[in-house]
């Protein structure tokens, strides 16, 4: 069935970003509580991120009347920028919102620095290592001297690289490094130019991918506390989970892969009304949607995220679960926590690089952190 759906959504994904992008819809019907226009970032087309939230924006459109335009890019600085700069209200997107809250990796920079993000819809994705099927790798130890893909400009899908290598004993260094965008992955596995790919296991472009030949999944079911440990020490955001009737699967197989949270997120300065009205929007079309994609099964209330993580709700998604008795005492807990943690790194950055010198700024973050605002 699952098949069925995303090779439907990648037929149609061209028309969903078509009516995302205000070209069609109910003109001048305003959605209620919502502007006649809303704009988005998220990744680039042909990715299930893309397919997701134009299947939301579609739903959105047709039921309500308010267009959500949709932009897109392959790098974390390229879809968080629009909503710094207010060119989006939102973004979709995987681990850069921790990144840009904690200000590491790509946004370890003068220009950025630790951001006030927010989660709006935390909802989750599953994610796996894809072979082709007579490649003779077997396992994630297999990869050991592999061409292994790097993604520019995209930590965080590096990151859950990074923590399959981990699970499988291995370094970049074991393996043959291979830069290219995310969405480049696919056509370069078909070309032979990488022996495996990383990628949401309901993308579109995997089952192109699977009529041309066939593919085979990496299950990491070694739930050894070794190999567990170091997923969660590399990939704190993630967790190990089962899928099933993705590309390369019979029917009733499975495999194990990595799920995590690909949320759609905005500043704290979002108006809550206009975070409110989003959410009630996101959950009261979901029937109209849930269907449209593998992976819109997950935009549901009851499989969103509901407790914070590593990055706190935005106020119009804490008074959206309040109202549906899906907000804990716990979570407003933890979400004072990483608040409090926000500000801490904010003001302390302000200090930091004026002082940081012409060195890996990164590091000297990362250390400057630990010492100053040690983890939750």
């Amino acid at each position: 069935m699952r098949k069925a759906i995303a090779t439907t959504a990648f037929a149609i994904v061209g028309t969903l970003g078509l009516i995302a992008c205000g070209t069609s819809g109910a003109p001048g019907a305003d959605g209620e509580g919502l502007p006649s226009q809303i704009v988005w970032s998220t990744y680039g087309t042909g990715t299930s991120t893309y397919a997701d939230a134009a299947a939301v924006a579609n739903a959105i459109t047709t039921n309500q009347g308010t267009r959500i335009r949709i932009i897109t890019s392959d790098t974390a600085i390229g879809r968080l920028t629009p909503v710094r700069n207010g060119q989006a209200q939102m973004s979709r997107t995987g681990d850069d919102y921790i990144y840009a809250f904690e200000g590491d990796h790509d946004f370890a920079t003068k220009e950025w620095g630790p951001q006030d993000v927010r989660v709006v819809w935390p909802a989750p994705l599953d994610t796996g290592l894809l072979v082709r099927d007579d490649s003779g790798i077997q396992n994630v130890e297999d990869l050991r001297g592999k061409r292994f893909p790097r993604t520019t400009a995209n930590p965080s899908v590096n990151n859950k690289l990074e923590a399959y290598l981990a699970y499988g004993g291995l370094t970049w260094d074991d393996v043959q490094v291979v830069e290219m965008g995310y969405g480049e992955q696919p056509d370069a596995l078909k070309a032979g130019k990488i022996d495996v790919l990383f990628h949401a296991v309901y993308g579109a472009a995997l089952y192109e991918l699977e009529s041309a030949f066939p593919v085979r999944w990496l299950s990491i079911d070694d739930d050894s506390v070794a190999k567990v440990e170091a997923i969660e020490d590399t990939a704190p955001s993630v967790e190990i989970g089962v899928f099933d009737e993705a590309p390369g699967q019979e029917k009733g197989e499975t495999a194990v892969g990595l799920r995590y949270a690909v949320p759609v997120v905005a500043w704290a300065e979002a108006d809550q009304t206009l975070v409110y009205e989003t959410v009630k929007a996101i959950h009261g079309n979901f029937d109209s949607y849930k269907d449209a994609t593998a992976n819109t099964p997950a935009w549901s209330l009851e499989n969103i995220q509901t407790e914070p993580r590593q990055v706190p709700f935005h106020p119009g998604l804490v008074r959206f679960l309040e109202e549906n008795d899906a907000w804990s005492a716990e979570a407003e807990a933890r979400n004072n926590q990483l608040i409090k943690r926000g500000e801490a790194l904010r003001a302390g950055w302000n200090g930091f690089i004026e002082d940081a010198g012409d060195g890996n700024v990164g590091k000297a973050w990362t250390a400057w952190k630990d010492k100053n605002v040690p983890a939750e």
